[in-house]
C-alpha cells in the first residue's frame, strides 16, 4: 500500500516537472476591435414637439457643464430634479403669429412649447419685465393657461422652447445647421467606410438628443456594447471647449457605467490646413466684388466664451484658462495665414487686415481686460481706423443657422430676419450687407470648404494613433 501511495506521488511529481519544463501560452488578447463616433451638436432643422425634446437636452448639458466646471456638479441633479420642476403654472402659449408679442392680442393665435395649437379659452397674459436671458437674449412675456400639455412640466423648459420657436420663426422654421451637420457626417463616413470598409463601426451621437439623433453618451455605450476596444471620439466642431466637450462626459459616463474601453479623442477642425484654405477663399470671393484701394477689415467670427475668473469672487473656475480661448486662437491663426498668403492680399492696394471676433461673452465684466474683442468694440476701432469694408466670416459657428442669423446679426443691430438667401454646392446660403458707423459690412455664409476634409484628416491621426 505504501508502495501504492509512493509510485502515485512519484507520478505527480514528474507530472509536475514536464509541465513545469514545457512552454506555457498565454491566454489570446482580445482582438483590436475600432470604433469612431462622430459628434454633433444636433441642432433640429425645424420646431415641432421632437424640436422641444432636442433643446431641452441641449440646455440641459450646458447646465450640466457649467456646474462642473465651477465645481458645483453635486447642484444640478437638485437643480434638474427638484427646483426646476417647482416651477409650473401650468401651459406657456405664444401668438403663433407673433411669438415675441410686447402685449396681449383679443383673438391670439396660440401655440405651446411643443409647437402644438391650443384651442381652450382658460388663459391669462403674463408680462415679463425687460431684462437678458443667460446666454439666449432678450426675456418675452407670453400667456399661460391653466391647463394644457403643460401641466406637470417646468416651465422653465417651456419658456426655453418657446424662446427657440420664436427664432424658428424668424429662420422660416428652417435652421441650416441640422443639414450642414449632417452633410458633414455623411461625407467624413463615407470617407471612412470607402478606406476601413467593415473594419471599424461608426456611430453618431448628439447634444441636442431626440428620436433618430442618439444622446452621445448612449451612443458611445452602444458601441462599447458591440465590442469596441478602441473609441475615436470625434467632435464635428471648429474649436474645442472645455465647457462643450461631450468627450469629457463620454469619458465619465463610460466609467460610471464600469465599461472598459480605451477612449482617443480627434483634434478639432478649426486650424486644419483644408479648412484654413477654405477660410481664405471665402475672402477671396469677397474682394473681388471690392475695389482693390479701399481699406478692408476682415472679421474672423467666433461664438466666445467668458474671460473672467469668478474664483476671484469664491465660485472656482477661473474661465480666462478655459481651454476654448487657446483653441480659438489655433484656428483664427490658421486662417490669417492663409488669407495673407492670397496672391490678392499680397497685392491688395490699400490697407487689409484680419482680426478675431468673439460675438458674445466679452462685453464688460465677461471680459473685464478688453483682452478679446467683441462685435462692437471691433467695429467702434474699425471705424475710428478708417476701414471702409468689413467682412464679418462666422467661420466657427457658419452650420448653426440660430447663431449666425439671430445672434451675429444682432451683434450688427440687424433685426431678423435680413438677409438674402442663395443656393449654392446644394446648400440654402445667406448673406447679410449692412452700413455701420461709415463702413459697409458683409456678413457671409458661414460654411467653410474643407470643413469636410479637415474633419475626416483629424479622425485619421486619431485612428493611425490606436
Amino acid at each position: 500500500m505504501r508502495k501504492l501511495i509512493g509510485k502515485s506521488v512519484g507520478l505527480l511529481v514528474v507530472a509536475a516537472l514536464l509541465l513545469s519544463s514545457s512552454p506555457t501560452f498565454a491566454a489570446p488578447m482580445p482582438e483590436k476591435k475600432i470604433g469612431v463616433l462622430l459628434i454633433g451638436f444636433g441642432e433640429p432643422e425645424k420646431y415641432d414637439a421632437d424640436a422641444y425634446v432636442g433643446w431641452k437636452n441641449f440646455l440641459s448639458n450646458y447646465m450640466s457643464a457649467g456646474m462642473r466646471m465651477m465645481g458645483m456638479s453635486f447642484m444640478y441633479p437638485l437643480v434638474k430634479e427638484m427646483m426646476l420642476p417647482m416651477l409650473d403654472g401650468g401651459t406657456l402659449l405664444v401668438d403663433k403669429d407673433d411669438p415675441f408679442a410686447s402685449g396681449p392680442k383679443e383673438h391670439p393665435n396660440l401655440i405651446d412649447a411643443w409647437g402644438r395649437p391650443y384651442r381652450g379659452k382658460d388663459y391669462r397674459w403674463v408680462s415679463i419685465p425687460e431684462g437678458e436671458f443667460p446666454m439666449l437674449g432678450p426675456l418675452f412675456s407670453y400667456y399661460l393657461a391653466t391647463d394644457g400639455r403643460g401641466a406637470g412640466e417646468s416651465d422653465f423648459w417651456e419658456y426655453f422652447g418657446l424662446m427657440m420657436y420664436g427664432y424658428y420663426q424668424y429662420m422660416d422654421n428652417h435652421n441650416p445647421g441640422d443639414e450642414r451637420e449632417l452633410g458633414l457626417m455623411d461625407e467624413v463616413e463615407a470617407k471612412l467606410r470607402q478606406k476601413y470598409g467593415d473594419k471599424i463601426i461608426i456611430g453618431r451621437g448628439f447634444g441636442a438628443a431626440r428620436p433618430g439623433f442618439p444622446d452621445f453618451r448612449a451612443a458611445a455605450e452602444e458601441l462599447v456594447n458591440q465590442g469596441v476596444t478602441d473609441l475615436v471620439l470625434a467632435e464635428a466642431y471648429i474649436c474645442f471647449s472645455e465647457f462643450e466637450h461631450p468627450a469629457t462626459e463620454i469619458e465619465q459616463y463610460l466609467e460610471e457605467k464600469g465599461l472598459d474601453v480605451n477612449i482617443v479623442i480627434a483634434d478639432q477642425i478649426g486650424g486644419t490646413r483644408p479648412f484654413s484654405l477654405g477660410v481664405a477663399k471665402k475672402v477671396a470671393e469677397e474682394l473681388q466684388n471690392i475695389p482693390q484701394d479701399s481699406d478692408v477689415v476682415i472679421f474672423l467670427s467666433h461664438h466666445g466664451m467668458m474671460n473672467f475668473n469668478m474664483s476671484l469672487w469664491g465660485i472656482g473656475y477661473d474661465w480666462t484658462k478655459e481651454p476654448y480661448h487657446y483653441r480659438a486662437k489655433v484656428a483664427f491663426e490658421g486662417a490669417k495665414k492663409a488669407i495673407s498668403d492670397l496672391d490678392v492680399v499680397k497685392d491688395w492696394q490699400g490697407k487689409i487686415d484680419v482680426w478675431q471676433i468673439y460675438a458674445e461673452f466679452v462685453e464688460g465684466i465677461m471680459d473685464p481686460g478688453d483682452a478679446i474683442l467683441s462685435v462692437e468694440e471691433a467695429a467702434e476701432i474699425a471705424s475710428k481706423q478708417g476701414y471702409r469694408y468689413c467682412i464679418d466670416i462666422p467661420y466657427e459657428v457658419g452650420n448653426s443657422g440660430f447663431e449666425t442669423l439671430i445672434g451675429l446679426r444682432g451683434c450688427w443691430g440687424i433685426e431678423p430676419p435680413s438677409w438674402q438667401e442663395y443656393y449654392e454646392s446644394g446648400l440654402r446660403k445667406y448673406r447679410s450687407t449692412t452700413r455701420y458707423d461709415g463702413i459697409k459690412v458683409i456678413i457671409t455664409d458661414g460654411w467653410i470648404d474643407g470643413a469636410v476634409e479637415g474633419y475626416y484628416k483629424q479622425v485619421l491621426r486619431a485612428i493611425d494613433s490606436i
